[in-house]
């Protein structure tokens, strides 16, 4: 989720949870958790928790019935016999209704993944059988290219079960909040990221912006989706479409006042998930 610290404006206003137990503290003794919002069911239906071992690890979203996108990080060196993916969820702690939990039945990481940098970033997850979509709490959403509006930063949205600061532990439910992808050249500078360690054409970089709370994503957000509204190329009036555009991939640190955030660049990789996972579903 993102850390979030209300006296300062930014480009990311994401997630955060109570931390209790084991760590032994609240979301009220943090004192910087505000902004964003608790996920009600159906709100996201696309975005699944991985887990390993019966603990969420990660996020990721349905590509289609049988195949999960996520990060590449997540899953590296992971055994597909300990991991689960789970549909339709909004408590990690409460069983819900549309609750769907899958074995997963082969992890395929992009050939070109780097582990050291985090360039190509991504993985999917065949899984032993389908999801079941009601179209309403479960459910696919299409990936693709994010908006070009290169005079501005593009809005969206991103949703997880992340801790809500450095080291803090899953959050309980599932949040979410807006967020802004920045305009990127080959001369921009990603922070701290080094031209090895950010690729422009394969990343999307996001940090502080002047018109929100600030706010950076942290660990167990990684492989959930960033989201924005897609308007009809060939209709503007048709409404628009909530599409898939990049997935959390690594964070300078989760605090707000240090550190951009990266996520992979779904479009680059349309000719990789077709060819491993085919084309995805198409609505009536």
């Amino acid at each position: 989720m993102f850390v979030i610290d209300g006296s300062m404006k930014l480009i990311f206003v994401v997630l955060s949870a109570a931390i209790f137990s084991a760590t032994g503290l609240s979301a009220s003794s943090s004192g910087r958790i505000t902004g964003g919002g608790t996920a009600s069911p159906g709100q996201f239906p696309y975005v699944v928790s991985i887990t390993e071992n019966d603990r969420h690890i990660c996020g990721g979203f349905i590509y289609s019935s049988r195949w999960i996108v996520t990060a590449a990080s997540c899953v590296d060196g992971k055994s597909y016999t300990k991991l689960n993916v789970v549909a339709g969820q909004v408590s990690l702690i409460n069983p819900d209704i549309n609750e769907q939990k899958m074995d997963v039945y082969t992890i395929t990481i992009f050939p070109q993944y780097n582990s050291t940098n985090k360039l190509n970033d991504v993985a999917l997850l065949w899984l032993t059988a389908d999801i079941l979509f009601d179209n309403e709490n479960v459910d696919f959403i299409p990936y693709g290219t994010e908006l070009q509006d290169l005079a501005q930063p593009r809005k969206g949205i991103f949703m997880g079960w992340g801790a809500s600061f450095d080291g803090g532990t899953e959050s309980v439910n599932l949040r979410y909040a807006t967020a802004v992808d920045n305009p990127m050249t080959a001369e921009t500078p990603c922070g701290a990221y080094s031209n090895t360690e950010f690729d422009y054409l394969t990343m999307m970089c996001t940090g502080v912006f002047v018109d929100a709370p600030s706010g950076s994503p942290c660990q167990y957000d990684e492989g959930s989706p960033l989201v924005q509204e897609i308007p009809d190329p060939n209709d503007a009036s048709l409404p628009k479409t909530a599409t898939a555009v990049g997935i959390f991939s690594k964070t300078e640190s989760c605090a707000i006042s240090s550190g951009k955030s990266v996520f992979t660049r779904l479009s680059v990789y349309y000719s990789w998930f077709k060819d491993t996972a085919g084309l995805q579903p198409t609505r009536p």
